[in-house]
């Protein structure tokens, strides 16, 4: 009996080890991330990942800004070249998206010029870019905000 008690006892303290410092999940609220982060479906957070590997373009990232937690797609990492021209988005010269959007405020420039971030700074978008709260609202986002990678989801809605 005393070892059944051991392991149990043993197993969640290893669980709440791995979800506290390793892994947490996070239900999606809202349209922003359509159609690959649908509203409602639980996502699957690494927490350490920027330790192992670091936070690249056309990662989904968990995030805190102004105390309130968003999902979002990075489209530009630190020292990428952004600029934008008929309300397209260009990173480091190639166009990030066919959808048109009001870019310019990515920038805090006037004109036809770029801009190349800085150390540790992100710029994010929502996929669904009409429902999005994003950088083009608060801008870019530090490192340190940053709560970890998405590494997968899983729809909650089973009924529908």
């Amino acid at each position: 009996m005393k070892k059944w008690l051991w392991t149990i006892i043993s197993f969640l303290i290893f669980l709440v080890i791995f979800r506290s410092f390793l892994l947490t999940s996070y239900i999606v609220d809202g349209q922003s991330m359509e159609p690959a982060l649908p509203d409602g479906e639980l996502a699957f957070v690494n927490v350490i990942g920027d330790v192992v590997k670091p936070v690249e373009t056309h990662d989904i990232i968990f995030f805190k800004v102004n105390n309130q937690t968003f999902v979002k797609r990075v489209v530009a990492t630190p020292h990428d070249y952004l600029s934008v021209h008929r309300q397209y988005l260009y990173v480091n010269g190639e166009r990030y998206s066919k959808q048109r959007a009001d870019y310019q405020d990515l920038l805090n420039i006037n004109g036809q010029y770029g801009q190349v971030l800085p150390e540790k700074c992100y710029i994010v978008l929502g996929d669904n870019l009409k429902e999005s709260v994003d950088s083009r609202t608060f801008g870019c986002v530090n490192e340190n905000e940053i709560i970890g990678k998405v590494i997968g989801h899983f729809d909650l809605k089973f009924n529908e």
